[in-house]
């Protein structure tokens, strides 16, 4: 088929596949599927850490064997060279993935999935030499020789309560408003979960003052924020979700915002590679006992390490040797979503970076996105973040890291030790 279609076509093309992958949103929630029940931990630390935990998943294996019938009836209809096309595929083959994946909990088979959808520890990200693994470890590496905690308010840490009231307080005097609840619940591990009309905030957890502001800009100006920009989609409002194809990108946005925001802290930072560092333990064979030491000797407290370690271990063998490699993919994201918004920058085009926040889509979409865009089909987004608002900053800061990346600046390390090297003076008593 021509690359040249008609606008009816595309148009009524993307709203039969919207209906199709909606309905597989619903009934596929991957991370809900796979959330442990808070009465895993309580039985483990009443047995005094010593069994290993027995989670339970409920799968409707009936609806999941529904969404795969509706997407493989779904497939000749997409088929054709023009790159809409192509990237409703795309769409197709990762719900089929994810439905797959829900198929196959607690098998080899899982894992193998799990690294399809997300990558693990060893996977070359832009087909380059560098593992995930190699970046965490250069970036935990970097903030080794950092002093963690130097900052007093680091150490103050805010009641669910106080947490939840400045969160609303955000939310009411956001312009223009995103229609957000907060609730707070004893019904999740994480400290706060986000879905595209509330966010749910763990009523033990305890937070620093600079976590508000991050987890604001990585859930509400980043999750929540692309998510209501899909749905508001006339013609594909499936961008709501976008499937579990778009799970790296939108992490590495929501972590680009948590850095260029300045809200990035040092332990935040080393969380997310120990996240990668986990994986990689697992993969080698690492079972959840030996995981949950490994972050006993990370972690604020005992029951941290363990939601740390169940994070990794969600739906996959206890046993170990196939984790659940969703964690892998947040410095990754990172990596991509800068060198994509460095490269917009570069070439002064809003309309692309614009085109990402049209809804929840993966990096490789953008430039579909666009040209959608351009031809009346997908409409601007509505809601911007505050990291967008001031394209002239963003401009300038970009142009100084690329500038700063092509310049030798090896000899300031001779001028830092001639001038800062306070150590060895003296001073008489």
């Amino acid at each position: 088929m021509a690359k040249t279609q008609s606008k009816t076509q595309l148009v009524n093309l993307l709203k039969e596949a919207s209906e199709v992958f909606k309905f597989c949103s619903k009934k596929t929630k991957i991370l809900s599927a796979l959330a442990w029940k808070p009465e895993v931990a309580q039985e483990f630390f009443a047995k005094k850490e010593g069994a290993v935990p027995k989670p339970t998943y409920t799968v409707d294996k009936k609806a999941i064997g529904e969404c795969v019938e509706v997407l493989k009836a779904l497939g000749p209809k997409l088929s054709g060279d023009h790159p809409v096309r192509h990237w409703l595929v795309r769409t197709q083959e990762s719900f089929i993935d994810g439905c797959e994946l829900l198929l196959s909990l607690e098998t080899d088979r899982f894992y193998e999935l799990s690294t399809k959808l997300y990558g693990n520890s060893q996977t070359r990200f832009f087909n380059g030499q560098t593992s995930n693994l190699d970046l965490a470890n250069a970036i935990s590496t970097r903030m080794s020789v950092c002093n963690l905690n130097d900052i007093g308010e680091s150490m103050v840490r805010r009641t669910t309560e106080e947490f939840a009231l400045s969160l609303e307080e955000k939310l009411k005097s956001r312009v223009p408003p995103i229609p957000v609840r907060v609730e707070i619940t004893d019904q999740i591990v994480a400290k706060v979960v986000a879905g595209m009309n509330r966010v749910r905030v763990r009523k033990d957890a305890r937070f620093a003052d600079l976590e508000l502001t991050a987890l604001w800009n990585h859930e509400i100006e980043s999750h929540c924020l692309t998510a209501h920009n899909g749905g508001l989609q006339e013609n594909c409002d499936f961008l709501s979700a976008g499937g579990p194809r778009t799970t790296m990108t939108q992490e590495g946005l929501a972590v680009f915002f948590e850095v260029y925001g300045h809200t990035m802290s040092q332990p935040r930072f080393l969380s997310l590679c120990h996240r990668m560092e986990a994986s990689h333990i697992v993969e080698q064979g690492g079972d959840f006992m030996q995981l949950y030491r490994w972050y006993k000797e990370r972690a604020d407290s005992p029951l941290e390490a363990f939601y740390a370690t169940q994070r990794v271990f969600r739906g996959a063998k206890l046993s170990g040797g196939g984790p659940f490699t969703k964690d892998t993919v947040y410095l990754a994201g990172l990596l991509g979503v800068y060198n994509f918004l460095r490269f917009a920058a570069k070439n002064q085009n809003r309309l692309l970076v614009e085109s990402l926040l049209c809804g929840r889509m993966a990096l490789e979409d953008v430039g579909t996105i666009a040209w959608l865009r351009v031809h009346g089909m997908v409409q601007p987004p509505k809601f911007i973040p505050e990291w967008l608002s001031n394209w002239e900053a963003l401009l300038s800061f970009f142009s100084l890291s690329a500038l700063l990346g092509t310049m030798d600046l090896s000899g300031f390390q001779s001028y830092f030790d001639d001038y800062y090297t306070l150590e060895s003076w003296d001073i008489s008593l």
